[in-house]
């Protein structure tokens, strides 16, 4: 998916098991965690990005884990697109 600098995204992951699963995000195979721009609902099934900078672009993935295993979504690709400046 595209989106221009500024703009706002919001993933969601939808996972079920028994046990329940807790699920977590990753970008890039590194772990996401919530800070300032980044969050996550309270169970964790949304990850919403506000104001997307280029430093967001990435491989965005959920993984669900449970006492039983764990599963990885397929990538969700973002690229951001950035505004540009005519300087003279």
């Amino acid at each position: 998916m595209t989106r221009t600098e500024g703009s706002n995204l919001a993933l969601s992951c939808n996972a079920s098991g028994n046990p329940a699963p807790t699920i977590s995000w990753t970008r890039d195979g590194s772990p996401l965690n919530a800070s300032g721009r980044i969050s996550f609902s309270d169970d964790n099934k949304q990850l919403t990005i506000t104001n997307v900078s280029r430093t967001d672009s990435g491989e965005y993935q959920c993984v669900a884990k449970n006492k039983i295993g764990s599963d990885t979504s397929k990538s969700a690709s973002l690229n951001v697109q950035c505004k540009f400046n005519i300087l003279f």
